[in-house]
């Protein structure tokens, strides 16, 4: 059995404060690469990825992984994707549990199990965020968004990202022309969505329903003030020839408070709004009968002068 050798602890906390290091780093320091070895086929250490030790032997935290990814990925790699739109701040994420990081042209690296390494023409100049070198949040969000293979996913995502006003439907297109093609193509869409007002799944579910009603186009999100200049209401839709408002009624996008909902639409019925509303599970479970009932809605308004309003496009 080799010798093993060993360490000063001091000189081995300092080298990997998360206890994740390099093996030619471990080598460096002392270690002799049949004891590292052998602490690995033991169990006592992990190799998550080829190179890469983490020194101990459960399971590694979320940190130690993407330290040890950036360490494989080498001194220039940077995290995108989805773990790093998480630490840009934004809470509609899809379950992505492999991690994704970006390097340089040059640089070789293979994609392993728990990794995508991506090389790039483009690589981004990083932000730090909790000392883990992230892609700037359009780019992140990107890269999260052109994995995905859901409307609703691709459309919760990059709604949040300008629902939060961290970033502009224009921004993100510009990134995307800018940067990697492939499977831009979904995203494209509901970038084109987001541009039209649509600011969740939920509303391009309404969107998409809408579409097959047959009725005159409707705006999304607009703001609507009285001729006084105060400030009325900010409808799911509106259908400003006659002057129809529909909303999706999303606890999610719309909190609970019975009594707000309430006066909202009874200050837009006051000034002669017709208001539509629905329950976003109709519209996936009887979609029919919810264009029956916005018809009938429409006819309605149609049968009645159109409000005085300024629409304020979204």
């Amino acid at each position: 059995m080799p010798r093993r050798s060993s360490v000063d602890h001091a000189d081995l906390a300092a080298l990997a404060p998360l206890g994740v290091a390099r093996v030619a780093a471990l080598v460096a320091l002392g270690l002799r690469r049949e004891t590292i070895a052998l602490r690995v086929r033991s169990g006592r250490w992990l190799r998550p990825f080829p190179g890469v030790i983490v020194m101990q032997s459960g399971r590694p935290t979320r940190e130690q992984m993407i330290a040890a990814a950036l360490l494989y990925s080498g001194d220039d790699a940077v995290l995108t994707g989805a773990e790093a739109t998480r630490r840009h701040g934004l809470r509609r994420l899809p379950e992505i549990p492999e991690l994704h990081v970006l390097v340089s042209e040059d640089r070789h690296r293979r994609c392993v199990p728990a990794l995508v390494v991506e090389r790039t023409k483009r690589l981004p100049d990083p932000v730090d965020r909790d000392g883990v070198p992230v892609a700037p949040l359009d780019r992140a969000v990107l890269d999260t968004a052109r994995r995905l293979e859901g409307r609703d996913e691709v459309r919760a995502l990059l709604a949040d990202a300008v629902q939060q006003r961290r970033t502009t439907a224009a921004r993100l297109h510009q990134e995307l022309d800018a940067g990697n093609q492939r499977g831009s193509g979904l995203v494209r869409e509901v970038l084109e969505e987001i541009a039209d007002g649509i600011r969740s799944a939920v509303e391009g579910w309404g969107r998409d329903l809408y579409a097959h009603s047959g009725l005159p186009p409707m705006l999304w999100n607009p703001r609507l003030y009285l001729p006084n200049g105060r400030f009325l209401a900010s409808p799911d839709g509106y259908e400003p020839k006659v002057g129809m408002a529909w909303e999706q009624d999303s606890l999610e996008f719309h909190p609970p408070e019975e009594d707000a909902t309430a006066r909202r639409r009874a200050d837009m019925i006051g000034a002669g709004v017709v208001v539509a509303h629905h329950r976003p599970s109709r519209l996936k479970r009887e979609p029919q009968r919810v264009l029956e009932e916005l018809r009938a809605y429409h006819r309605l308004a149609a049968s009645r002068p159109a409000p005085d309003l300024v629409v304020v496009p979204a």
